[in-house]
């Protein structure tokens, strides 16, 4: 089947260092838009971090955010609409937490896409400094207390990267088959509700619009996106990516700030009015 969707990362895969998009790659989503093929965002990102990229690349559909943990419309359909949306339950999430405050990792809670710590310091500034979103410090009630009626998603954070391996083997072996535990950018150990990921949210939005996921191109390069490239029916990595990520792809498309969006829409000839996939 010919490709309707493209589903892309944002951190990594589009965003240059200074956290910008490539003109090329929004004129050539404008210009696969106009020719029929739907351009949409797949990101670990809040729904309130992902808009303005989503507005830029004038995306029509739902938001894929919280790495598959919420499918939200855009403002200007139904008034941004929560379509999808899993929660991590407190059983999990309260270990967690625990498990933070005795090796002194900084915690991320999110609830009402607001961004949730215990305080202000250096792994906060790192991780707010990418995401580009203010953090509420949670005191009255505490973050523990917050927890009990659950989180979109929960990010352990490091600043310290030479932390961060045991960091992600240690929430893995605590959370076990409970949750799912990923990471995204290095630094960042994300957890969301059993069975929740990107590759199930494309899932959940072909069936929504009515597409096959095989008429899917996915565009990802970090581990929190290969359940989306394995999901699609077409998988493409940037050249920057983990090398498991680059195995699981047919193709690799230019690292962030070198057009790699406008590269998949040429080399699938998605600007095309009738889009033949190469071999």
């Amino acid at each position: 089947m010919s490709p309707r969707l493209l589903l892309t990362d944002l951190d990594g895969t589009l965003l240059d260092r200074r956290l910008e998009l490539d003109p090329r790659d929004v004129e050539a989503a404008h210009r696969a838009q106009e020719a029929g093929t739907l351009i949409g965002v797949a990101t670990g990102r809040m729904y309130r971090s992902a808009l303005p990229y989503a507005t830029r690349l004038e995306t029509r559909l739902p938001i894929i955010c919280y790495q598959g943990a919420l499918i939200r419309e855009l403002p200007s359909r139904v008034g941004g609409r929560v379509l999808w949306r899993r929660e991590l339950p407190a059983e999990v999430a309260l270990p967690v937490l625990e498990l933070a405050h005795r090796r002194g990792y900084s915690v991320n809670v999110y609830q009402d896409d607001q961004l949730l710590v215990e305080a202000l310091n250096d792994d906060v500034a790192f991780y707010t400094s990418i995401a580009q979103v203010e953090p509420v410090v949670a005191k009255d009630p505490p973050l523990e207390e917050r927890l009990r009626r659950g989180t979109t998603k929960m990010t352990l954070v490091t600043a310290e990267l030479d932390r961060f391996p045991a960091l992600l083997a240690e929430v893995r072996e605590l959370v076990g088959d409970r949750a799912e535990v990923t990471r995204s950018l290095v630094g960042f150990c994300e957890i969301t509700a059993r069975d929740v990921d990107k590759g199930a949210a494309l899932r959940w939005l072909c069936a929504h619009l009515g597409v096959d996921p095989s008429q899917v191109i996915a565009l990802g390069d970090a581990p929190n996106d290969l359940p989306l490239l394995r999901a699609a029916g077409t998988a493409v990595a940037v050249e920057t990516a983990s090398e498991e990520v680059r195995r699981a792809a047919e193709w690799v498309a230019p690292g962030p700030g070198g057009g790699g969006l406008a590269a998949v829409v040429s080399h699938y000839q998605l600007d095309q009015p009738a889009v033949v996939v190469p071999a």
